[in-house]
This record gives structure tokens, sequence and C-alpha cells, in this order.
């Protein structure tokens, strides 16, 4: 499935205006879809509008569209009534379709719905479009309680108002839709929880864009499993550990020791062939008995146990024999650590995974990966892209596909936004993950995506197959995983021991 965020929904309208399919015409267009689809949903008996129907719209272009479907409805005798819940229409295209809608009752904002919304028995939601974020009006969650609190079924237009058709977040007392019909394209956070479950059904609609209006778009796609089982490195019976890539995973400090493990068996269980553990000491010593697969390479650490700069010289001589390398997982952040992460950017020629303290190590010089020799994948979770991006943690939270694609532009790494779901963002890719689940929120479980991540990486893939592939693989174990165990009751380490299933049923 192709998505699109606000921005590009407009610019899409724009162009077909502009090649003679007006606003006008395609707010009617909308109108008469969701018509089409009410009467569908009440021949099937998910709707009733035996007593009337309730349209309750705001003062933009999304009311517009109320207005439209209102006019339909109320010429073929349906009992209409419109609530301007946010006072008269104030765009020029809505006030067309408002006086074009013809003598219909009309509420105004200040109407207490609670005392009438008995005489109805459909609602349908057209306030706000997808241009909304954050809460409702207290006007309008006043209304939306007395819905709710009535029972009576409702039908969102283009987005359930209150809900961010980017980041998926819902304001308090947005309803609870029975069906959301959509107009021309899939919105973004229509696919993401929250707001996905409070839409209901989800019905695309065909408003007339003309198809050369979407030339160029770079639409947001869902990961395609069959495309990506395509993707997976097979065994062949001919080969040997070196046909399957060699790693080199940068990776903990004397603290932080489990995220070097974590990393370390998430690659060995995604198929490379050779990997090698560069770590301090003391981790090296601990892990060398528990992690038998992996080769080591102890370095010397600093005096809060991280790795020393001392150790850079011994990591770039190995760089040229490896296919991928992973830095970052529990590497801690200190002067010496951000002279290696600079070293290895610097110096390799393969494919760099940069993570967790990886990405924090290079965040004041972000500029250093678009002079990296070889391709980048960066992992940030929201708080790691704000501190890049110079924003904050609520704004990249709301706005996540464009950070990623600022992230992105900025310095030309492929950027895998962390999150409910993770957002790919590469030159040739826009991918919206739908595999994983909320057992994922807990410390190392970013450290099993960088080992995966990896692992393809090291076995031949681009860095953006690498990361989309990556992504995919560790959210389906991450589901199998909740499936056997609970998100309560599993681990980073479950979802690990899930990759051989992972990849024996994809």
């Amino acid at each position: 499935m192709s998505y699109v965020t606000p921005s590009q929904m407009k610019a899409i309208e724009k162009k077909a205006d502009e090649k003679g399919v007006s606003y006008l015409q395609l707010m009617e267009n909308a109108g008469s879809e969701a018509v089409k689809t009410i009467l569908s949903l009440a021949e099937q008996g998910r709707v009733s509008l035996d007593k009337g129907v309730l349209i309750l719209c705001g003062n933009g272009n999304n009311g517009g569209d109320g207005f439209v479907a209102a006019h339909i409805l109320s010429d073929m005798g349906y009992r209409v009534t419109v609530v301007l819940l946010c006072g008269a229409p104030k765009t020029p295209v809505s006030m067309k379709a408002f006086i074009n809608m013809g003598k219909i009752e009309m509420f105004p904002a200040s109407t207490d719905i609670s005392k009438k919304i008995d005489k109805y028995s459909l609602v349908v939601d057209a306030v706000f479009g997808t241009g909304f974020h954050g809460e409702l009006p207290s006007v309008v969650k006043k209304a939306f309680r007395a819905v709710a609190n009535a029972g009576v079924k409702a039908v969102a237009m283009d987005i359930p108002s209150g809900a961010d058709s980017v980041s998926g977040a819902v304001s308090r007392d947005t309803l609870q839709c029975e069906a959301t019909v959509t107009f021309g394209c899939v919105k973004l956070g229509t696919h993401i929880e929250p707001a996905k479950s409070v839409c209901g059904e989800l019905f695309v609609a065909d408003i007339g864009i003309p198809s050369e209006c979407f030339d160029g778009v770079k639409f947001i796609e869902d990961a395609d499993r069959e495309k990506l089982s395509a993707l997976v490195p097979r065994r062949r019976p001919d080969s040997h550990k070196g046909t399957y890539g060699k790693l080199l995973n940068i990776a903990g400090s004397e603290s932080m020791p489990g995220a070097a493990a974590i990393s370390t068996l998430a690659a060995l269980r995604s198929g490379v062939g050779l990997c090698t553990l560069a770590t301090v000491r003391a981790v090296s010593s601990s892990l060398s008995s528990a992690i038998y697969e992996t080769m080591y390479m102890p370095l010397p650490s600093d005096s809060e146990g991280r790795i020393s700069a001392d150790g850079i010289p011994k990591i770039l001589e190995k760089l040229p024999d490896m296919t991928a390398v992973s830095i970052g997982c529990g590497l801690g952040v200190s002067e010496d650590t951000k002279k290696l992460v600079r070293a290895v950017l610097e110096a390799a020629e393969c494919p760099v995974i940069l993570d967790a303290d990886g990405i924090n190590c290079i965040g004041s010089d972000i500029d250093i990966i678009r002079n990296a020799k070889a391709e980048v994948i960066l992992t940030p979770h929201p708080a790691e892209l704000a501190r890049l991006l110079n924003s904050s943690v609520e704004k990249v939270v709301a706005h996540r596909f464009d950070a990623a694609a600022a992230l992105h532009d900025r310095c030309g790494a492929v950027v895998v936004a962390k999150g409910n779901y993770t957002i790919t963002v590469g030159e040739n890719n826009r991918i919206l993950n739908t595999t994983g689940n909320a057992g994922l929120a807990r410390g190392g479980s970013g450290d099993a995506l960088t080992g995966v991540i990896a692992a393809m990486a090291a076995q031949g893939l681009s860095a953006e197959d690498a990361a989309v592939c990556g992504v995919y693989l560790h959210g389906f174990a991450a589901d199998i995983a909740a499936e056997e165990l609970s998100m309560e009751g599993m681990l980073p380490t479950d979802l690990i021991n899930r990759l051989p299933e992972t990849f024996k049923t994809i």
C-alpha cells in the first residue's frame, strides 16, 4: 500500500486544480464517494440511516466535504442535519459547497448535541481534515462525547477528527469510527496506532485526480513481504563462511556489556558468515564464555570503561577485510569514542551501521556522514533524531517521516526512524514497516535491530535494502515472540531466538 503526507496530498490536489479538476470538483467528488460508502455500509447492516444523519462540520475543506454529502443525502430523501461545530465556513471552496447545500436543517456550534443525538442513527465526522494535530477544541470534544455516550455509529470523512494524519497520534475524545472514507490517497497516519484503530475500516475513494498528478511523488510504501523475502540471502550448496560476509561490530563498554552481546547474537542469528566483536577487554573476557560463534578483538579502555582511542589503529587495520561495520551499541559517549566513530566513518569502504551512542558521538557534526566513503545507515530513536536535527522530541514524534526525510536529505544516509511504526527513508525508498509490537519497547531491542541490519549489509545487500529487510525481520521475530510469550514477558533475546523461525517462515 502507498501512503502520503498532508503536504504531499496538498501538492497533488494543486496539480489537479491546475490541470482542470477544480478544488470544488474534488470536494464534490469526495462528498459523493463518501455517500456511496455510507449507503454500502447501510446495505450491509453496519450502519443505519433510518432515524436520520447528523453531519458534524468544521469551517475548512473537510467541512465542505460534509456539506456536499449532506446535500446528496438530503436529495435522496434522507433526513439530514448539519452542525457547524466551528462556525461558518472560512475557505472559498467550502463556502461554495455551503451555498450549494441548499435548505438543510442546521444547528450552531453552541447546540447541546446530547439532547438531540437520540433522533439520529448515524453521525458523519467532517470537522477537521488531514492538517489537524494536537488536542481537539472543547466544543468538539463535548459534541464527540455526546455521540460516544449515545452509542451512535460514526463514519469519518478523510480521517477521524482528532487523529494526526502523519504521526497517528489521537486527541482525547476522538470518535471511534465504524469506517473512514479517505480521499485520493491513503494518509500515513491512518495506518499508525492509535489512529489506525479509531479509523475503523478504511475505504480509499477515487476523487478524480488525473494520474499524471502523482508523477514524481515519493510515496511511502508498506514493507512488502514478497519482495523482502527475495532479498534475504540464500545459502548455496557450494558456499563457505566467507560467502556470507564479514561483520565488525564495535560495541559495548564495562557498564553496557549487554548491548554488545545482543547486537552480536542478532547478527549471528541473521546469517552473517563471520563476526568480530571489537570491545573493551573486560567485556570480551566476560562474553567469550557465553558467545562462542563470534571472534573477539579485545581493546584498551579509558578510565570510565569505554573503548580508548588507543584502540583505533587496531580497528582501522581490520576494516579493509570487512563487508560491513556496526558501531555504537553500548559504546558510551566520550572524547575517545567520538574520535573512534569519526575514524571509522572516514576510513570504512563498506557499509557502516551507526546506532545509539555511535549516533550520539557525531550528533554535533553529522555532516561527516555526507563525506563518508561508504554507505551509512542511521537508526535513531525519536530523541536521537531530535538531537541530530536540533529539534524537539515532540516535533519529531509528530512529524517522524518528515524528520527522517530531512535527515536523509541533509547527510545522505539511509535513516531508520524507530517508533510505531518504524519508517525507513533512503534515496529510492520511503518504507513504513508494519511488523513489530509494543513488546519491543524495552532496552536492548534497538541493539538487536542493529545486529540484524548489519548482518544483511554484510551479506551484500545495499544499505537501503539491508535497512528495510532488517527492520522487517526484526519486527517479524518480535511478533512471533509476543505470540508465544506475550508483549509483557518477551525480551530482546527472545526475538533473537525467533529469528530462525522468521527466516523459515518468510
